[in-house]
């Protein structure tokens, strides 16, 4: 599988748009570090594709075994 992304800043701003192929999402940072505050920040994004790609495997393997998943929850976090 083949995965490229790419963001674009905005009207001369922090805020960016990122895409990868037709799905696009807004990135920033919070207002008080000078972003717009629009979107998720970088570690945000990082965070959530490890979560998503874990709770895609999940369903994946436990379709792959005949196992019947509902409802997955995945939290990522720094301590």
């Amino acid at each position: 599988m083949h995965i490229e992304v790419e963001t674009r800043n905005v009207d001369d701003q922090d805020t960016a748009l990122g895409s990868a192929g037709r799905f696009t999402q807004e990135v920033d940072g919070p207002a008080e570090s000078g972003g717009g505050g629009l979107g998720f920040n970088g570690g945000q994004l990082l965070y959530l594709a490890v979560a998503g790609c874990v709770s895609n495997d999940l369903f994946r393997d436990a379709r792959a075994e005949g196992i019947e998943l509902s409802h997955v929850r995945v939290k990522v976090s720094e301590e």
